[in-house]
């Protein structure tokens, strides 16, 4: 059996509350670590975290990740058709993606998912117009599993 530590409180040696490590892994399940949120609700920290996000600027003129995790590639498909591809996959197709994007010109930004767990696709139209358009600031936060 392994050895075990029963303590009620964990303090570092300047008796605060604060722990460093690099490493968090479930007990039962690897990947399955509980966090207190809100009064006495839980939360799955794993499920709760965002598995890729990008800042990305794609206008004609300069097409550009500004800032971004788990991305290992955009590709222009066209006016306002650009994908994103993860440097790690999702581990299945049911990923959400959440965008937001902004231009002088009244545009709104939406996405539409593949049918595999490689990438998405950011969709960038005109309120104004409702035809396809690049703009210059688009943002995107993916949740789901990895594979």
């Amino acid at each position: 059996m392994p050895s075990q530590i029963k303590v009620d409180e964990i303090k570092n040696v300047a008796g605060q509350y604060e722990i460093k490590t690099d490493t968090f892994k479930g007990q039962s399940t690897a990947g399955s670590i509980a966090v207190q949120g809100e009064g006495t609700n839980t939360t799955n920290l794993q499920q709760g975290l965002s598995k890729c996000w990008i800042n990305y600027d794609a206008t004609a003129s300069s097409d550009y990740t500004r800032d971004s995790f788990n991305v290992s590639s955009t590709s222009d498909n066209g006016t306002g058709e650009h994908d994103v591809s993860f440097s790690n996959v999702m581990g299945n197709v049911n990923f959400t993606s959440v965008t937001n994007g902004h231009r002088d010109d009244n545009q709104s930004i939406s996405t539409f998912q593949y049918g595999d767990a490689t990438k998405f696709r950011f969709k960038l139209n005109a309120f104004s117009s409702g035809t396809n358009t690049d703009t210059d600031a688009a943002f995107a936060a993916v949740f789901g599993d990895l594979a």
